[in-house]
């Protein structure tokens, strides 16, 4: 009888859910090599690591060129796509590029926010409070940005930006706001968050996207299918 209870409760302990991957955020890469990262010091981006003069930002590809040094040993970047994330490795062939998404309603923008606070380690006594005029700001939650990603024969999805207390949180989210899918989690990530819209970047078939900030970029593929994630590809940073 001892034994029989014994396995019983093994039993119930194997059939505890564990956490998912909408829960737990994974171990973040460094840079990934013969790509580079666009920050910005106001008006003026600076190229991190591979040299690249082939651009990609949310508006676009362009070409650019580099100047003098500047911080985090970058190059300054002269001309290329508005507001630069990446720099594409030589040989690479788009098959798509970021379009620039439509506005969000403020409904939409609150439930992401509030997802996002969820998402992220609670604030502290230190954290300001939200405003309750804008939907963005909910519990010291910055939302950045919000895209909205159609997919085939699935309702779309979002993907979110935003930031509290020195964490970044890139999430991907139902079509309402509402749940989770996955996450990713960028301690040390201060600047306020955005999202590079997705696009097939590396001609691969699926499409990449990041989070980009003024001290951290993220590129990260996009798993669209039935249960979308995000794998994270290449992270670099810029403290300011």
């Amino acid at each position: 009888m001892r034994r029989f209870f014994a396995c019983l409760l093994l039993m119930m302990a194997c059939d505890e859910p564990s956490e998912s991957a909408a829960t737990a955020p994974g171990a973040l890469p460094g840079p990934l090599a013969d790509w580079g990262a666009v920050f910005w010091r106001d008006d003026v981006g600076y190229l991190v690591g591979t040299p690249n003069l082939r651009l990609v930002g949310p508006r676009g590809i362009a070409e650019a060129t580099l100047g003098e040094k500047g911080p985090c040993e970058g190059r300054k970047v002269v001309g290329g796509p508005e507001h630069g994330v990446l720099s594409l490795p030589d040989g690479l062939v788009p098959t798509s590029t970021p379009q620039k998404p439509p506005t969000n309603p403020a409904g939409l923008v609150e439930a992401a926010a509030w997802r996002i606070d969820e998402t992220l380690p609670a604030p502290d006594r230190f954290t300001p409070n939200a405003t309750a005029t804008d939907p963005a700001r909910q519990r010291g939650v910055a939302l950045g940005s919000l895209v909205k990603v159609r997919r085939q024969h699935a309702p779309p999805i979002l993907l979110a930006a935003g930031t509290r207390d020195c964490t970044g949180a890139f999430v991907i989210l139902d079509h309402e706001g509402k749940t989770v899918l996955d996450r990713l989690l960028l301690p040390g990530a201060c600047g306020m968050g955005r999202v590079l819209p997705p696009a097939d970047l590396d001609g691969d078939g699926s499409m990449e996207t990041a989070w980009f900030s003024e001290d951290a970029v993220l590129l990260a593929r996009l798993t669209n299918g039935p249960n979308p994630r995000l794998q994270p590809l290449g992270l670099w940073r810029c403290p300011k």
